[in-house]
């Protein structure tokens, strides 16, 4: 049999988004179901007028929740100009190829892809799409006592209270669909697909069933930083409107 060497396929970027994404979305849940995150940061006295700066539990909900708009945002525009298995273009499939990948999955049989597979990327879309959902109703959400969005001044406070509850609604759905990608992790590591190690070393093993004449071409990091720049920039300005 045929021996394969790991292959490069994921570059640092979408690793360290995965992982940076990781966190946040951990420490959001926590901070929105348990609280408790209180922090009192030591500032320099000559800037702030004090010596130390007191954020709520919310207050660093609110940070967090801005955190990872900046991230989706910056793996949207990833997926236009990164790297080969970054890029939409390279895993987005149509339904026939969709429907082909469900049935080799019922069959107990998983196929190597270098980037994402054809289910794996509709995961993809419909994580971005929900943590972009629920952090745009977050900067218009409030509730009755302690805390507001930076943007709940734009509209009503009907208008808030009804994103507020879609906010909700939005992380409870999000929930769902992270359970389903670690079963599917999980599904894949027992059928010796390790996705996982993939995900922090950035290569992986395998034929990658006949892709492999077609090269990767990996986008350099000042891109990378460009575009988390970007991202960056632009939420200062959404949450600051």
């Amino acid at each position: 049999m045929k021996s394969y060497s790991p292959q490069r396929v994921w570059d640092l970027p979408v690793r360290l988004f995965h992982w940076a994404l990781v966190i946040l979305v951990t420490l959001l849940w926590i901070s929105g179901e348990f609280g408790g995150l209180d922090i009192a940061l030591p500032v320099p006295e000559a800037l702030f007028g004090r010596t130390s700066l007191y954020l709520t539990n919310m207050d660093i909900h609110a940070l967090l929740g801005q955190a990872v708009l900046v991230l989706a945002l910056f793996r949207i525009l990833w997926g236009f100009w990164g790297s080969t298995t970054a890029r939409f273009s390279s895993f987005l499939r149509g339904a026939p190829r969709i429907k082909a990948e469900v049935c080799e999955l019922a069959k107990g049989r998983v196929p190597e892809t270098r980037g994402h597979n054809p289910v794996g990327a509709l995961m993809v879309v419909a994580l971005l799409a929900l943590l972009l959902a629920q952090g745009l109703t977050g900067l218009f959400s409030a509730d009755d006592f302690f805390f507001e969005g930076p943007l709940v001044h734009l509209v009503s406070s009907s208008t808030s209270a009804a994103l507020s509850e879609r906010h909700e609604q939005f992380f409870s759905l999000l929930q769902v669909l992270i359970l389903i990608h670690i079963a599917a992790v999980l599904y894949y590591l027992c059928r010796g697909r390790n996705l996982i190690g993939a995900m922090i070393t950035g290569k992986k093993h395998g034929s990658l069933l006949g892709e492999e004449g077609e090269p990767l071409v990996f986008a350099s990091w000042w891109r990378g930083v460009i575009s988390f720049a970007v991202a960056a920039v632009a939420i200062y300005f959404l949450v600051n409107l």
